[in-house]
């Protein structure tokens, strides 16, 4: 059994991603929304804006819906184990990437949360090596306390093992 059966990834992890993604078009949105309101003040021609608002929420439904269900396949994509002397994770849905870092590479290993996580109770388990792609790609996220703490004792027991 690996690692990903084991300490599976809490349920709540999809909702996150999707919120936290839907926050920044919302944003963006809001700011298009903004700078015509300002350009048609500036031009002294009012057009209703409550279509346009409309057309937002409707963009922004649609859009919360599509990130939704690609973050649920996601995390169904979402792979990690430790096999041998290696830590693998897979990540992605339509690019499938992979990381196999080796223990003996490993310098840092830790447990945080973003503001988000907070909220929902989630966790990451962050490891990094001396290579640039190794802090971007060797992360585990959405995770319990409880799983995160195990996984991150079991990756330390085998950074010691190499180290003897």
């Amino acid at each position: 059994m690996n690692l990903r059966e084991k300490y599976p990834l809490e349920n709540k992890k999809p909702l996150k991603k999707t919120i936290e993604k839907v926050w920044s078009w919302f944003l963006f949105l809001s700011l298009i929304i903004f700078f015509i309101f300002i350009i048609e003040i500036n031009q002294n021609v009012l057009l209703p804006t409550t279509p346009i608002i409309l057309i937002v929420l409707i963009l922004l439904f649609l859009l919360f819906i599509s990130i939704y269900f690609y973050e649920i396949f996601y995390m169904r994509y979402y792979f990690y184990d430790i096999v041998e002397a290696n830590l693998i994770i897979k990540k992605g849905v339509f690019s499938r990437n992979e990381i196999t870092i080796p223990f003996n590479r490993l310098q840092d290993v830790y447990v945080d949360q973003d503001v988000l996580d907070r909220i929902f109770g989630l966790y990451d388990v962050h490891v990094s090596s001396a290579t640039h792609i190794s802090s971007q790609l060797s992360h585990i996220d959405g995770l319990n306390k409880r799983n995160s703490e195990i996984i991150k004792g079991f990756i330390l027991q085998r950074i010691g093992k190499n180290d003897r």
